[in-house]
């Protein structure tokens, strides 16, 4: 229950390069955190397959050194792109994590971006994740999720302004959706107006909503309590349409909260959201 100061987000080159940035940069002025910004390179030797029968080591070498310039230039654009973007923005260009105003700091690394976003997100207080391209829960999302220990931002690839005057929370009594809730405190302290909602079908789950009105209110936080029919449709979409009418800027949910094999056969409420959400979403598991 900290109030955000350090935020990680990990930065591929898929497409809708300057969104994400402005998104990222926007959620750092919001909690007034250091943003990093983690660019991740795979090196040429560790994916060039060197066990090629028959092909010269001059030829390898050769590929090696066109690949690590093309990421060189490639880099140096983006990291360009984040700069000018800041200054745009409003927020300086600082490695200093301890600044009482917003800053961000581009970081440049080689390795798996899920593998370092599992280590660096456990020494971060949040990471910020972009839909994937493919509406797929990416292997980024699921280390941040599952490893890092951490609530994750999840938010639309094409989201550059972040609000958090209307808050749902999507509860089903979960162990998930439990700590998400305690994490967001500092957004739902800030908040106009929190919605508790849950489904006709969890109307017997505990805690329900009375019990997580009465919490929140013992933080200060004023809640209304509403329910939503997944009967004839995914959770998720349910889900959504209820933040849409309540005009919501931020759900708050938990992640993979059935068994993870449950997920990966039949689907769930996290991976319909990683295809279809237009809304920012705060997750923990």
């Amino acid at each position: 229950m900290i109030n955000p100061k350090s935020l990680l987000m990990p930065l591929s080159t898929s497409g809708h390069v300057p969104e994400r940035i402005k998104g990222s940069l926007s959620v750092a002025k919001f909690f007034k955190a250091h943003l990093e910004v983690l660019h991740a390179q795979i090196s040429p030797s560790q994916f060039l397959p060197r066990e090629i029968v028959g092909m010269p080591d001059t030829i390898l070498q050769q590929l090696e050194s066109a690949a690590g310039s093309y990421s060189k230039t490639e880099s140096q654009k983006h990291q360009a792109l984040f700069e000018s973007l800041c200054a745009e923005m409003g927020v300086n260009v600082s490695e200093d994590a301890t600044a009482e105003h917003p800053n961000a700091h581009w970081q440049e690394v080689n390795g798996l971006r899920s593998e370092l976003v599992a280590e660096r997100g456990k020494v971060a207080d949040m990471i910020i994740i972009p839909q994937s391209k493919s509406g797929k829960p990416s292997s980024t999302f699921e280390a941040a999720i599952m490893r890092s220990g951490k609530p994750v931002l999840l938010v639309p690839r094409v989201m550059t302004e972040f609000k958090a005057d209307r808050v749902t929370i999507a509860w089903n009594g979960s162990t998930e959706v439990a700590r998400a809730v305690t994490h967001a405190l500092p957004i739902l302290k800030k908040a106009e107006e929190v919605i508790l909602a849950t489904s006709h079908s969890a109307a017997v789950i505990k805690p329900g909503l009375d019990e997580l009105q009465a919490y929140l209110a013992i933080h200060g936080v004023n809640t209304s309590t509403t329910d939503f029919d997944s009967s004839s449709g995914p959770t998720g979409r349910a889900i959504l349409d209820l933040a849409h009418q309540q005009k919501s800027d931020l759900i708050v949910m938990g992640a993979f909260t059935h068994r993870r094999v449950h997920e990966q056969i039949f689907g769930g409420v996290t991976q319909y959201m990683m295809g279809h959400s237009d809304l920012p979403i705060l997750m923990m598991h």
